[in-house]
């Protein structure tokens, strides 16, 4: 396998499972799929693969970044101050400026995407890592220098907490169900947050805009066979889309392409997309910055507290409030 050694900037882009710039990081694998070259700014985002930890990254805290695990595989402890969870596919945590936090994997082999906001820090993978080649995690025992690790945290204001403790996790739960009314970090159990629904899609919110200083919005978006949303354009919101499972077809400015987990693509602002559900039924991440177009679901869409994206809703309305909507960084056709 070739290694990649850059993005595309200013330009829409698809990667295929595995694709994006990928570096070694103290046994885990980091691939960068998008940077603040790519979103404008808006964030980095990351899909990482991890063995089985020894023991938790050192706990630290950053001054200005958002920080976000969304696990896909395995399985993730996160620390965020005193709290502690071990999340499970599907389930998300966030943590904001100047929170202490940590990580580990705590099974044989977990994933996680994130997102890291405002963009720029992502770099630190760069700076940090080794270029790895790789499809899988290295070895064990493979060896790694250290030696840049602490100029690369004292580039990219990593502040290491002294003494840290780490606390037993408890179980994810009922506490874990919605997001705060406020900015705080936050663990969010697999399924919940809120949910709209719009032609034939469930729209889920695991970090909003109002969460983050108007930084990010992350969303994960299902449906069934068939389901589409229509050419949609943003004038000022960059949207990055990361699949989890099923086959979406993604229309770019006219051009189709087939998606399938793991893959993601990149639609900077001023780019047509537009969508269609191929298999029985498919989900994806949907995270955007730069604007609020990603509003264009609570403001079309219909709150509910169902867990269901059947396609037997009123369609007609659905895109005629799509198409009337105020407000919303967001055009139809």
């Amino acid at each position: 396998m070739t290694s990649q050694t850059s993005l595309p900037v200013g330009t829409s882009y698809i990667l295929r499972n595995g694709e994006g710039l990928s570096h070694l990081v103290a046994g885990q694998v980091v691939r960068t799929v998008a940077g603040v070259d790519q979103t404008g700014g808006g964030f980095g985002a990351v899909v990482c693969d991890a063995p089985l930890d020894r023991g938790p990254i050192p706990m630290h805290w950053h001054e200005r970044e958002h920080d976000t695990w969304f696990v896909t595989r395995g399985r993730l402890q996160v620390w965020a101050e005193d709290q502690s969870r071990v999340l499970a596919p599907g389930d998300f945590a966030y943590v904001p400026p100047r929170v202490t936090h940590s990580y580990r994997s705590v099974a044989p082999r977990t994933q996680f995407f994130g997102i890291v906001a405002p963009g720029g820090w992502e770099e630190f993978f760069v700076d940090a890592g080794e270029v790895w080649g790789m499809t899988g995690l290295p070895a064990d025992g493979h060896p790694f220098d250290f030696s840049r690790m602490g100029p690369s945290m004292s580039k990219h204001r990593i502040m290491r907490v002294d003494n840290p403790v780490y606390v037993e996790a408890t179980p994810i739960g009922t506490a874990d169900q919605n997001p705060p009314a406020g900015q705080s970090a936050y663990f969010l159990e697999a399924g919940y947050g809120t949910r709209h629904v719009l032609l034939g899609h469930l729209s889920t919110a695991v970090l909003t805009n109002a969460l983050t200083d108007d930084l990010v919005d992350m969303r994960v978006i299902e449906g069934g066979r068939d389901a589409a949303m229509p050419t949609l354009r943003h004038a000022t919101t960059h949207v990055f889309l990361y699949l989890l499972d099923g086959l979406l077809t993604l229309t770019i400015d006219g051009e189709e392409h087939s998606l399938t987990a793991g893959d993601a693509a990149n639609i900077p602002a001023g780019t047509a997309y537009a969508t269609r559900i191929l298999s029985g039924t498919a989900r994806w991440l949907a995270t955007s910055s730069g604007g609020n177009g990603a509003g264009l679901w609570a403001a079309a869409g219909t709150e509910t507290p169902a867990f269901s994206f059947a396609l037997d809703g009123d369609h007609d309305a659905d895109t005629a409030r799509l198409g009337a909507i105020d407000g919303i960084d967001a055009t139809v056709g």
